[in-house]
């Protein structure tokens, strides 16, 4: 296609009734006028694919690029992995007249792109992300039914509210111990890419009050700079234990020393508390240590068992299949998933047996008094409780006193 610039084009002036019409016998030249033309611009056909399952980055450039699919994929390759595509993901083409791909846009998520342009022989490949913005954000709210439902009256978003139960989850059970009127406030990072929600950033601060006890968390990098939470005298949190392996399901069946067995039908100790939970749910080891056992175990089917300090055991029967890399040896970290609910074994539905032993002998999960993790040195305790000082203010909806390390 060409493409016209400036050009001067002559145009014959006819004056209207207000005294500019020309004499026919005039001999006075005719007035030159410039106008300026846009350039025109290529035009391309769009062509456009969307992810399917099953679908390959070869089977998709080969549906947008034809004969030339080859040069496509392998440009592509260079910045996405088959594994990342996803179904719903739209790769938008532009062609030429001709019908040759010339253009490519791939959207990877909310913020970053691919651009791909046929330059010559080759395809040269473009990632853009467009910018975060961020800013501090306090929500608060009362909870008349669930976390969930209190988050999002109060204008966050689930994500807001799974992240407040893995900051507290050391110290209340959210399947067992929330009440209507607990209450939250919290102050967080909200992110956001042009107009749209991008997620949520660091928690700066939270406060849960649980049944007439109230909660402080306070974010703070520990001596390897790692973030953690602490409350207002400066403890950790996070305790040698999580209260449940499992994030949203509910107990079935509790510890006893006299259950009828739904199976052998006859009454028999249950050592555990079984989680109900959907097929492929995870689980959680709920504390750091080291995989004794992996593997197949008569009644308890499949089944993780790991080694604690101080004494403990914890056990994870009946599961569908294991977590990524766990198996005898392995050393996990708390919350690290450890497998999936199932149904092996001697079981009648869905379900975690989750046990813990205590110096060899089987105790209730429910009763461990879990010991805090190691609590801040001196000198980092020193500076936190300084900055603790803002934070608190600032959760109480009063801007920081003058001189504290926020």
């Amino acid at each position: 296609m060409r493409s016209y610039g400036l050009f001067i084009l002559s145009l014959l002036v006819i004056a209207g009734n207000a005294g500019c019409i020309k004499d026919s016998t005039s001999r006075g030249r005719y007035p030159t006028v410039r106008v300026e033309v846009e350039p025109l611009t290529a035009y391309y056909q769009p062509r456009t694919a969307v992810i399917a399952s099953g679908d390959t980055i070869e089977s998709v450039c080969r549906q947008l690029a034809g004969s030339e699919w080859i040069l496509w994929r392998d440009a592509l390759l260079t910045k996405l992995g088959a594994r990342d595509l996803r179904p719903g993901m739209i790769f938008d083409g532009q062609c030429n007249s001709a019908g040759t791909l010339q253009k490519l846009k791939v959207k990877l998520d909310r913020r970053a792109e691919l651009h791909l342009d046929l330059q010559g022989p080759g395809v040269s490949v473009t990632r853009t992300e467009r910018e975060i913005i961020s800013r501090e954000l306090q929500l608060e709210g009362s909870i008349t039914s669930s976390l969930f439902g209190a988050v999002e009256e109060a204008g966050g978003k689930p994500e807001l509210a799974v992240r407040l139960a893995e900051i507290f989850q050391w110290d209340i059970d959210f399947l067992r111990d929330i009440r209507a009127g607990d209450s939250f406030v919290v102050l967080v990072d909200e992110q956001s890419v042009g107009d749209e929600f991008f997620g949520y950033g660091t928690i700066y601060a939270a406060r849960f009050t649980n049944q007439g006890r109230s909660l402080d968390a306070i974010a703070f990098p520990d001596a390897d700079g790692r973030i953690g939470f602490y409350d207002l005298e400066g403890r950790p949190l996070r305790k040698q234990f999580l209260r449940s392996p499992m994030k949203l399901s509910r107990i079935t069946s509790r510890f006893s020393m006299r259950r009828f067995h739904p199976v052998l039908k006859r009454s028999m100790p249950h050592y555990g508390i079984d989680y109900g939970a959907p097929v492929g749910t995870p689980a959680h080891v709920t504390a750091d240590g080291v995989v004794t056992f992996a593997g197949r175990n008569g009644g308890a089917g499949n089944m993780v068992r790991v080694r604690h300090p101080n004494g403990y055991e914890t056990n994870y029967l009946h599961l569908r299949r294991y977590g990524k890399g766990v198996k005898k040896g392995t050393r996990v970290v708390q919350g690290q998933i450890i497998g999936y609910v199932g149904s092996t074994g001697l079981s009648t539905g869905p379900h975690l047996d989750y046990r813990v032993k205590l110096n060899g002998s089987w105790i209730n999960p429910l009763s461990i008094s879990s010991p805090a993790v190691k609590p801040l040195e001196k000198e980092q305790l020193r500076r936190f409780l300084a900055h603790a000082i803002g934070v608190v203010t600032i959760l109480a909806g009063g801007d920081p006193p003058t001189g504290v390390m926020c």
